[in-house]
């Protein structure tokens, strides 16, 4: 059965923001599901190219979760291939450290990419054998029976038969909440845009120069790597401001990490409000 939300459109007085993948535009979703018998809740993007979703009890499931079950599943039809390219799964550098575990538990590689649906449209287009690849923000591109192209219709049908097939008394899963837990989850801040004058390849250097003792890899941005997690900071491809982001292991753990990086970056730019 499919209960339908908003779906007669008013754009004049709307419900909420379009965008699926903030939890504060889900709450009238997770309030339908966790007072009804669904067994989870899909919201989706205005243009109609992400999903974001919530789990049976109502909760909202971060999107780059969503890429750690998919690659689960996709891993799952290839078992036995011996082929890289095959086995590999992108996903964008915001992304959770659990995506990467995920993966590996899966079998999987998995490959660390720039952020941008553009971008990871053209790699799968360059790189035909990989199957699946997701960004946090929502986008998801399934290569195996679709054409690499993140259409929400298409990925939440491709979640309703994981579910129909894996979740059940029967079928190795109790509830989609189960599920998910396949996938690693780890205290991390929220994705914060943070304005920033000056020149932005300017601003970058001095952002690398501040984390230049420490492992860091520079495909979209500094995703500086700590012992017990990490610290992004890229330019927006689209807006004059950068995207802040941190996880750690613990909620100790992150908070040292956030304390190290207010340190690092204070006169480079203003990370007061990073949380």
């Amino acid at each position: 059965d499919l209960v339908d939300l908003n779906c007669s459109w008013d754009h004049e007085s709307p419900a909420h923001p379009a965008d699926p993948t903030r939890p504060e535009n889900m709450t009238q979703l997770s309030d339908l599901v966790a007072n009804s018998d669904c067994e989870f809740g899909i919201g989706v993007d205005g243009d109609g190219d992400r999903i974001g979703v919530v789990d049976e009890n109502g909760d909202f499931i971060h999107p780059d979760r969503l890429i750690g079950i998919f690659a689960n599943d996709v891993l799952a039809d290839r078992k036995g291939d011996s082929s890289e390219e095959v086995r590999t799964i992108l996903f964008d550098v915001k992304c959770s450290m659990g995506i990467q575990q995920a993966i590996e538990a899966s079998g999987g590689i998995p490959k660390m990419v720039r952020t941008g649906h553009s971008f990871m449209k053209r790699e799968l287009s360059e790189r035909p054998d990989i199957m699946f690849a997701g960004e946090m923000s929502g986008h998801l591109f399934f290569n195996d029976r679709w054409n690499g192209h993140d259409c929400s219709l298409y990925n939440s049908a491709r979640l309703m038969e994981l579910v129909a097939r894996r979740v059940g008394s029967t079928q190795g899963f109790e509830n989609f909440s189960d599920l998910i837990s396949i996938v690693p989850s780890f205290p991390a801040t929220g994705e914060n845009k943070i304005p920033y004058s000056g020149d932005r390849v300017e601003t970058m250097m001095l952002v690398e120069k501040a984390f230049s003792d420490m492992e860091c890899l520079k495909i979209d941005g500094v995703r500086a790597v700590y012992p017990d997690g990490w610290f992004l900071c890229r330019p927006s491809n689209t807006e004059p401001v950068l995207i802040l982001r941190a996880e750690a292991h613990t909620e100790s753990s992150l908070a040292r990490l956030l304390s190290d990086v207010h340190s690092r970056l204070a006169g480079i730019v203003d990370v007061s409000e990073l949380s």
